[in-house]
């Protein structure tokens, strides 16, 4: 037995080591694969970001930079009214976007993914088409239609539904809502497609042979299976609608500032770095936590 014992544990050993180098390697692989990624976060928003977080706690002083620490620009935040309007204008019209979008994903997606059949890819590729546009012509565009002697304004005096052309369709809040729905819209239907496309015909067809009628069926079977797609879909469109500056910046016409205007304000205009970082900040910490509250249904999704 000893001399057979001896073979075998050679092998165990040798089997032993072949593992313990294979999952080397992987690890290798592994972080061979991150660090790229990893040194491109770091170096292009980790730094960038750390610089502006320091430069918040600066104030400026005669046009000089003054390095003395002061919460200073974080208290004017909450109580300059420019600063609160921008923030405000920027949740509402994030929100109704986000709202609106929701509305209109939900069908287009449940379509695309239950009814479309063999046109599924080519509805797919109409609804990321536009993304093969810049986002600053596209917004061009809608300068084109909403403005007072845009397409839309002369089509509806043509056929005598108005009198005179609607002045609020551009530089208004509604012509940056209509802009951003337009913009974002494709972010929504495709998590929700995602999710929608999940849920298979014999679940439904199992609620409906359980005496469920098909408007049940689906508020208990495909709407909670949707959800995590629904979720991904408003966080994309919130968080782009919160921190969008092209599309406000054409079709709102300067008039309406939300939070983005009004930190190029004060980089810009203003030459407050400091300023304009503390705002930033407080953008980005928003952000964040609304992150990590809807984490855990992003998350589900995700690893799908």
């Amino acid at each position: 037995m000893t001399i057979a014992d001896g073979p075998m544990d050679g092998s165990a050993t040798a089997a032993a080591g072949a593992a313990a180098a294979s999952a080397r390697r992987a690890r290798r692989q592994t972080i061979g694969g991150l660090l790229p990624i990893v040194a491109w976060q770091t170096l292009f928003f980790a730094v960038p970001m750390g610089i502006l977080f320091v430069y918040s706690f600066w104030t400026m002083k005669d046009y000089r930079l003054d390095t003395t620490v002061t919460l200073a620009n974080y208290v004017r935040i909450f109580t300059n009214p420019i600063y609160l309007k921008g923030f405000l204008l920027s949740l509402q019209v994030a929100l109704f976007v986000t709202v609106v979008c929701g509305v209109l994903a939900f069908p287009v997606a449940y379509f695309i993914a239950k009814k479309a059949g063999r046109w599924r890819v080519l509805l797919l590729i109409m609804v990321i088409l536009p993304f093969w546009v810049s986002l600053i012509m596209r917004a061009f565009a809608w300068r084109l239609l909403l403005g007072e002697r845009g397409v839309i304004n002369q089509g509806l005096e043509l056929t005598g539904l108005i009198d005179a052309p609607f002045s609020f369709l551009l530089y208004s809040p509604t012509a940056i809502v209509i802009g951003l729905i337009y913009a974002y819209l494709p972010l929504y239907v495709l998590p929700l497609y995602a999710s929608i496309d999940k849920v298979r015909d014999s679940w439904i067809a199992a609620a409906q042979d359980l005496n469920a009628t098909p408007m049940r069926a689906f508020w208990e079977v495909t709407f909670p299976l949707a959800f995590p797609g629904l979720m991904v879909g408003a966080v994309f469109c919130f968080i782009f609608g919160l921190g969008e500056y092209v599309v406000p910046a054409l079709l709102g016409g300067g008039k309406s500032l939300v939070i983005a205007q009004v930190i190029r304000m004060e980089f810009e205009l203003r030459q407050n770095w400091p300023g304009g970082a503390a705002i930033s900040m407080v953008l980005m910490a928003f952000i964040i936590a609304l992150l990590a509250l809807t984490l855990r249904w992003i998350r589900p999704e995700v690893a799908r």
